[in-house]
């Protein structure tokens, strides 16, 4: 149990640095690193915890609609074919970078799938761990691409929208 105040300790002070240092979603990316960091050093068996991952799914999906403008919904169905032929584009890709992963890096199959899928961690993380792929490690390219991705796009943002 110590190690869960040590690990939850290392998500708060990494996330409060993160928004001090005006990271793009820096609460969320330092809380990431610095959370990661402590687990790997001291409490690399520690358990997943899959009530924390409903938790944090129903959070996000309620910050999601909380600071959704409900106008722009009435042009969603319109939208429909052109979000379901990048999933497939983005699908595709994911498939190709598994092949790569496997033929040229050694990567099982099954976990360079999940590795290169596109999709939250939470939700490939725990189909990783019950497919008997290499979880950790699928996990360590969403994280990577999580925290590139909500560092570089607020500022590709910020720098495109001028």
């Amino acid at each position: 149990m110590n190690h869960v105040f040590m690990v939850w300790g290392a998500v708060a002070l990494g996330g409060l640095i993160g928004h001090l240092c005006r990271m793009p979603s820096g609460i969320m990316v330092g809380g990431m690193i610095a959370g990661l960091a402590v687990k790997i050093a001291f409490a690399p068996d520690m358990e997943s915890s899959r009530w924390l991952s409903a938790i944090s799914q129903l959070l996000v999906a309620g910050a999601i609609v909380f600071n959704s403008d409900v106008s722009s919904v009435k042009s969603l169905p319109g939208m429909i074919p052109v979000a379901m032929g990048y999933s497939v584009v983005m699908l595709g890709f994911g498939v190709l970078v598994a092949l790569a992963l496997s033929r040229f890096f050694g990567m099982d199959i099954l976990t360079s799938l999940f590795a290169s899928s596109p999709g939250g961690l939470s939700g490939l993380g725990l189909a990783a761990t019950e497919s008997d792929a290499n979880a950790p490690l699928a996990l360590l390219f969403h994280v990577s691409r999580i925290t590139l991705v909500l560092m570089v796009v607020p500022l590709l943002a910020r720098y495109l929208s001028k």
